[in-house]
């Protein structure tokens, strides 16, 4: 109770010196006290200043071909949108200056906060100031879009990936340096299209040393050729191993469509160079063979041969290709896609080929990652990727799919339809079952294989589902990308296109350097 004493003994005082002295000192402790708070709003004003002019310098930094003037407007939208008048202080003084041969963005700025009591003291307002750089990415970008081409991306779906993969090759070339940014389409469905100009090339197997050349055919086939007649008659007898270009010769009206088949495990989704000392590293064209006239089969368009009975011979019989003429099927039956885009810094180049694509056919993830990291790789088949692991390169995929997984089993002899893995019965996806069920998670575990070895190369994955129901597919897909947040689920077309927006944003790789 002693100090309320004091206290109301202070105040009671009636002596003159105690009360002018307290007049005096109340003054400027309350100016000060309300200075304290013209001080707080002016901090506040300046952390609202640096978030709307750092906003500007990425917008500025994002569109390297601006004008000075057009570079101004850009940043006053930015910096009005973002310090709106109702806050405290007036923004002025703004400067945006852009160094173009560094690709560096500066803007200086300042805002005046009126103050209350201080203004008493003579100061009427305070200023704060902020400068903020941006660095634009000086490494260069290469980027292979891995679409899904199938028969399920028909109608509007298609049209909307032609349009969201055109609005990120917009954003792209606009926001970037164009002698740094190169992209490449890979067009995916069963098979993959590398194109027909590489018809007979070293690395796609010419003279047939790969196994899995014409697997169905098996090893070899005797071949007996008779000529002459009675005792001039001469008949020899030759081991063929079919090999797929020569069927391809064989028959007419009809050549090589650009597709390829996978290669033997694990190469089917590496980047394991083709070494013609290595058959197993080759690439094969794609040859779906004929199919017996007889039983339930998908793909029959030749007469089988003469005296044929049992359905291998009858698939395996190699003569009936000899200036055959196929009809009501093809030996390219799921090459549908476009040929791949290797990599190119033309945007008409790029452009034409996402309008160009189309969608029919199945589904084989893991075929088109495969691709997708070969057109970035250095090595052949494509060439035009820098190293993986430069520095001065940043390598990005964006994968896209619509649905699951699909390899057809069946019950005949050959256990599927014929695919880039051929036929189940061989085991080259690594199950031999006659389960589409079975074989689809076989391919399911290349996918994710096929992810897992993009990224130790590298590359920034980034994995779109478009429309799809399955939660497996779903959850396997963002387990593909490099991070979950670069897993982008798009129930609509709106979805989409901003999914491919973001992606683009993200791969602009600006950064704040001050």
């Amino acid at each position: 109770m002693k100090i309320f004493d004091k206290i109301r003994r202070f105040f009671s005082d009636t002596g003159g010196n105690v009360a002018t002295i307290f007049a005096l000192t109340l003054t400027p402790i309350a100016i000060l006290s309300g200075g304290a708070i013209d001080v707080s709003q002016a901090m506040n004003s300046r952390a609202r200043l640096a978030e709307a002019m750092d906003a500007a310098a990425l917008a500025v930094g994002g569109q390297i071909n601006l004008t000075d003037a057009e570079a101004s407007r850009v940043a006053w939208d930015y910096i009005n949108a973002n310090y709106p008048e109702r806050e405290v202080g007036s923004v002025q003084a703004i400067n945006v200056h852009i160094d173009r041969d560094n690709g560096v963005v500066t803007v200086t700025g300042e805002s005046r906060v009126q103050t209350t009591l201080l203004g008493l003291m003579g100061m009427d307002d305070i200023t704060v100031h902020w400068e903020s750089e941006v660095q634009q990415s000086r490494q260069a970008l290469e980027l292979a879009m891995v679409l899904d081409n199938t028969g399920s991306m028909r109608g509007s779906k298609i049209s909307a990936l032609r349009d969201a993969a055109l609005l990120l090759t917009d954003v792209l070339y606009s926001n970037g340096d164009p002698d740094r940014l190169r992209i490449s389409l890979v067009p995916f469905a069963a098979t993959v299209n590398v194109g027909r100009d590489y018809e007979r090339v070293w690395w796609l197997d010419p003279d047939g040393e790969s196994p899995v050349h014409a697997e169905w055919a098996g090893e070899g086939q005797d071949v007996r050729t008779c000529t002459g007649r009675g005792r001039r008659r001469v008949c020899t007898t030759e081991t063929i191993q079919a090999i797929n270009w020569d069927l391809f010769d064989s028959l007419r009206n009809t050549s090589w469509a650009g597709c390829v088949e996978a290669r033997m495990l694990p190469y089917d989704i590496e980047d394991e160079p083709a070494d013609a000392s290595r058959p197993e590293t080759l690439f094969v064209p794609y040859f779906a063979p004929d199919e017996p006239d007889i039983g339930n089969f998908h793909n029959d368009y030749l007469n089988d041969d003469r005296g044929t009975d049992g359905i291998v011979e009858r698939i395996t019989g190699l003569l009936k290709y000899d200036g055959g003429r196929p009809s009501g099927g093809d030996p390219n039956r799921a090459c549908t896609t476009t040929p791949i885009t290797p990599l190119t810094n033309s945007r008409r180049t790029i452009e034409n080929a996402i309008r160009d694509m189309g969608a029919s056919g199945n589904t084989n993830i893991p075929n088109g990652i495969g691709w997708g990291v070969r057109v970035l790789s250095p090595q052949e088949p494509f060439t035009d990727g820098a190293e993986f692991g430069d520095r001065d390169t940043l390598k990005a995929m964006v994968i896209l799919t619509d649905g699951e997984n699909v390899m057809s089993g069946n019950n005949g002899y050959f256990m599927s339809e014929y695919s880039a893995y051929g036929y189940a019965v061989h085991g080259r996806l690594g199950r031999r079952t006659a389960s589409s069920g079975q074989l689809s998670d076989a391919l399911d575990e290349r996918t994710a294989a096929a992810c897992r070895y993009a990224r130790e190369q590298g590359i920034r994955v980034y994995t779109i589902t478009f429309q799809v129901n399955s939660s497996s597919t779903r959850n396997m897909m963002r387990d593909c990308a490099s991070h979950p947040s670069l897993y982008f689920d798009s129930p609509s077309s709106s979805a989409l296109r901003e999914a491919f927006n973001l992606i683009a944003g993200d791969l602009s790789n600006l950064r704040l350097s001050r």
